[in-house]
């Protein structure tokens, strides 16, 4: 700051602008985010009027880190949009990959993996050739493969069915990583690159592994004061004793996370699974107090999470079986409830119980209204889809005019997949549709999008409603199975999300259909 004065003082330009990007690195480092605003916006200004291009470039780009710190990732992504078309025209190999490095951590965060991988690899490829010094840009490169790494285990973990291939992948870059991090003494991108590997036992079920990359990582970073690593670590540590059931130590070691996070408003999937593991050993332990304390910090953790990590957030639902322990939390929730209640008067609770009855009584008439009238439009939705189903394919070879004859192959390679039902195979994966129609997953994707307007996994989703909204309204039979039943039959891995996926389509869940459908007389049925 004594410099920044200073060269204020003596109305030094450069000194200037070269001194508030000093203080808006350090204000980001101590995160005091307005202040580091602040003085990088001065740095940007000054060296803009200075024609200092070059510092201009670099403000610029500390000024999208300090965005992704403070992880506004928007605001960010435009920052670093910009700078590389102004380095892309000097052609600044070092600057350009440099920027590449920020894009790809931005993409990884705003749920865009495989653009971070392949701008992360571009960047590889780089120092493989030679063109970038490995030697000279130790830690850039090992940041390189430490970001690969991470964003194939973000993949792995987010991507549950593609698992194998993608933790095949961060054992490529990671074996990598351990070696050339000794080679170039590394040793704090070494300790990551351990505790990564411990991971990869971990999904492995290699827990023994896994514990010696764990205690072995650690040791170095104690060894190293590399504290700020040591939330991960413990982490997972905790995880693997819960494997084995050795609630008490996982206690120990995931008590150790909530201890360092306590301070910070850390929302991450992570620092959610901690508290979901901890909610799970208290119930193990038949600890109800604890159990409920630690579900309802997971609850509000969870709540704080956005669309950028609400798939990993599926993943622990999924993993942890989390609406089977949130019923006997409820379960605890409610004995105590009614443990406080026996200490009220009767008239008291006689009240409350009819003011909530009276009041329940017109939410659920009222939610029943909303979704009667929500049925009967999905019924004359049902019916105009049910009408047009026969002439999908032709409609759309005469709505299209062929000019790329790939195009049109994979629209009537599509059609046929359409009229085969081939949508309710379990594993109808991009790759599977495109083996399918004698295309590649790329081309398949593309023409989905322009076409269809829609994703991959969006249009196998649809396709399969639609079949469950027809045969559920046409077919008795298929209404006396079970939601688990019919979540088979059409594909869907879980009861859970078939009734997820139905309810975010129609705005009611399959049971209410089904009802509402038995309830309807025969010839209200048949439409």
């Amino acid at each position: 700051m004594e410099f920044y004065k200073k060269a204020i003082a003596n109305q030094d330009v450069k000194a200037t602008y070269n001194a508030a990007h000093i203080n808006a690195i350090i204000y980001n480092v101590l995160d005091q985010k307005d202040s580091a605003y602040y003085f990088v916006d001065i740095s940007i200004a000054k060296a803009k009027d200075a024609n200092d291009q070059q510092h201009y470039v670099n403000s610029l780009h500390l000024k999208g880190n300090i965005y992704y710190d403070a992880d506004l990732y928007d605001k960010a992504s435009g920052v670093l949009a910009e700078v590389y078309k102004l380095v892309e025209k000097g052609n600044n190999v070092q600057k350009l990959a440099d920027i590449r490095h920020s894009i790809a951590l931005v993409k990884k965060q705003v749920g865009l993996p495989k653009q971070a991988i392949e701008l992360t690899k571009e960047n590889l490829e780089l120092y493989d050739k030679g063109t970038l010094d490995k030697e000279s840009q130790s830690i850039k490169y090992i940041n390189t493969l430490l970001n690969l790494s991470s964003i194939y285990l973000h993949l792995a973990e987010s991507f549950f069915e593609d698992e194998p291939q993608y933790l095949d992948s961060v054992e490529i870059y990671n074996t990598i990583g351990l070696e050339k991090s000794i080679a170039l003494n590394d040793l704090q991108g070494h300790s990551i690159f351990l505790t990564i590997e411990g991971i990869v036992h971990q999904k492995r079920g290699n827990l023994q592994d896994a514990f010696t990359d764990f205690i072995a990582a650690e040791k170095q970073i104690k060894d190293l004061g590399f504290y700020n690593q040591l939330s991960v670590l413990y982490q997972y540590e905790g995880k693997n004793f819960f494997l084995q059931n050795d609630y008490d130590n996982a206690i120990k070691y995931l008590l150790k996370v909530d201890s360092i996070v306590a301070n910070s408003n850390t929302s991450s999937p992570s620092v959610q699974e901690t508290y979901i593991l901890l909610a799970n050993c208290y119930e193990k332990k038949n600890d109800r107090e604890n159990a409920v304390k630690y579900f309802k910090i997971f609850e509000e953790k969870d709540a704080k999470n956005d669309l950028l990590i609400r798939k990993t957030t599926e993943n622990l639902y999924r993993q942890y079986d989390i609406p089977s322990l949130k019923s006997k939390i409820e379960k605890y929730r409610n004995e105590s409830q009614k443990e406080q209640l026996k200490s009220q008067t009767l008239m008291y609770v006689c009240l409350f119980l009819i003011l909530l009855s009276i009041i329940s009584f017109w939410y659920y008439k009222k939610r029943e209204r909303i979704q009667k009238k929500r049925f009967n439009t999905v019924l004359e939705e049902l019916k105009e889809i049910e009408l047009s189903q026969n002439s999908i394919a032709e409609k759309s070879r005469q709505s299209y005019t062929i000019t790329d004859e790939n195009i049109q192959k994979i629209l009537d390679g599509l059609a046929k997949f359409e009229k085969k039902q081939l949508y309710l195979q379990k594993k109808c994966t991009l790759n599977y549709v495109a083996k399918k129609i004698n295309t590649n997953s790329t081309y398949l994707s593309k023409t989905l999008q322009s076409h269809k307007q829609k994703k991959f996994v969006q249009y196998i989703t649809d396709l399969r409603l639609n079949y469950a909204l027809t045969q559920l309204k046409n077919e008795p039979r298929f209404r006396a199975y079970d939601i688990k039943s019919i979540a088979a039959e059409l594909g869907f891995n879980t009861a859970e999300s078939f009734s997820k996926a139905f309810k975010r389509r129609t705005g009611f869940y399959p049971s209410f259909y089904i009802n509402s459908l038995n309830s309807l007389k025969e010839n209200e049925i048949n439409i």
